[in-house]
């Protein structure tokens, strides 16, 4: 290859160096000539740059018209747990639950306040009835009396007993005091608990060294045994035997 033509190579090579730099310029100068100039608000191309947010603005949504997602949605499972839990409120004392108190057991040796306490007032026979009567009275008004029909020998006793009568050999609610007394025990109230047409029920509380027990037996041998005793023993009458067979005073008649 010749000198010549070798210079003619870089002569051409020269030119078209020199042809892409006057395109690339071209080129940069436009771009920089589109930056410079203002953009029409009304160029759709036009883009839009959010306003500081002032604290009043609108939130700004994502996607289009359907299926709208605010930043707030876009928090995930966090943000749901957040509106799920409750917020801590102040517990007042009122406002706990308060468990009831299981109710206390009547105690059997205890005589129930609602009981009417009852006085001896005599025993009868009233005609044509064959058997005597047991007639006892309310302490308080109404005064209302309870006629018990006794055996003879149960009227006997009781009518000895209310009378001081007496005699020769101990009879048995004597004989039963005076265990009572050898054994340091005492009668301590006898309670008229129910009836049921004409027969009544009975129950005596016993206490000494061993302790207190109640004893069911029938009301004439309770009776007898109270109006044997050297202190007085209340006799009482349970509300539902007073309103099933309490009736007028009438009296010893």
């Amino acid at each position: 290859m010749s000198a010549t033509s070798t210079e003619g190579d870089a002569v051409e090579v020269d030119a078209a160096a020199a042809s892409m730099a006057h395109a690339n310029g071209d080129a940069f100068a436009q771009a920089d000539t589109e930056a410079a100039l203002p953009v029409s608000e009304d160029d759709p191309s036009r883009l839009s740059v959010p306003e500081q947010d002032d604290g009043e603005s609108e939130p700004v949504t994502f996607g289009g018209e359907q299926g709208e997602t605010t930043p707030g949605e876009l928090a995930g499972p966090e943000n749901e747990l957040d509106e799920l839990a409750p917020a801590d409120e102040p517990v007042f004392v009122d406002e706990l639950e308060v468990t009831p108190e299981p109710e206390a057991e009547l105690d059997p040796l205890t005589t129930p306040p609602e009981m009417a306490q009852m006085l001896f007032v005599d025993v009868v026979l009233m005609l044509p009835a064959t058997h005597p009567v047991v007639v006892l009275q309310e302490a308080d008004a109404p005064f209302r009396e309870l006629r018990i029909p006794v055996g003879g020998a149960e009227g006997i006793a009781i009518a000895y007993a209310a009378r001081g009568v007496a005699t020769p050999r101990p009879l048995t609610h004597e004989l039963f005091t005076r265990v009572l007394e050898e054994f340091a025990m005492t009668l301590d109230v006898v309670r008229i608990t129910e009836v049921r047409g004409n027969a009544f029920s009975a129950e005596i509380v016993v206490s000494g060294p061993l302790g207190a027990r109640l004893i069911d037996c029938r009301p004439s041998d309770a009776i007898a045994l109270a109006l044997r005793q050297r202190l007085p023993v209340p006799i009482m009458a349970s509300p539902v035997v007073l309103s099933a067979a309490g009736t007028e005073p009438l009296g010893a008649n």
